[in-house]
């Protein structure tokens, strides 16, 4: 059985794409898609959704510490609808809080340069937030 997830750190320009086996529980970075227009993101989305096949998506929500709504959040919870209707697939939700923070780093402690760390750590927050996905909320999906 497909035990493929797609997970996606959501930003206003750029969107970190990861691939995960449940399975196993391993994922790993697949690409960062930088767009201007929801199109454009959506036309690239269908594309790695198409190669990949998964059985569900994870897309992390940024929150605030002191639980105000992230300026983000309206957007993020309209790109998950938007994924729900066009790909006719399940959606989960998982806080990603510090996910960038933590993907700079791990990049930065491999001695990764700045250049390079800029056009992969989105990708690489979302391999994090489907790593968190399958060890904290798996079990309850």
């Amino acid at each position: 059985m497909n035990k493929l997830f797609l997970a996606f750190d959501y930003g206003g320009r750029r969107v970190g794409v990861a691939v995960g086996d449940a399975s196993i529980g391993i994922a790993h970075p697949v690409k960062t898609i930088n767009y201007k227009i929801s199109k454009e993101l959506m036309a690239e989305i269908e594309d790695i959704v198409r190669e990949w096949n998964p059985m569900a998506l994870v897309v992390g929500m940024p929150r605030h510490e002191n639980g105000k709504p992230h300026a983000l959040e309206k957007r993020v919870n309209r790109f998950c609808k938007t994924l729900e209707s066009r790909f006719k697939l399940r959606v989960h939700l998982i806080d990603e809080s510090y996910t960038s923070v933590e993907a700079d780093q791990f990049l930065a402690d491999n001695k990764v340069g700045w250049k390079k760390r800029k056009n992969v750590i989105d990708m690489v927050a979302a391999q994090l937030i489907l790593e968190d996905f399958f060890t904290t909320s798996l079990g309850e999906s």
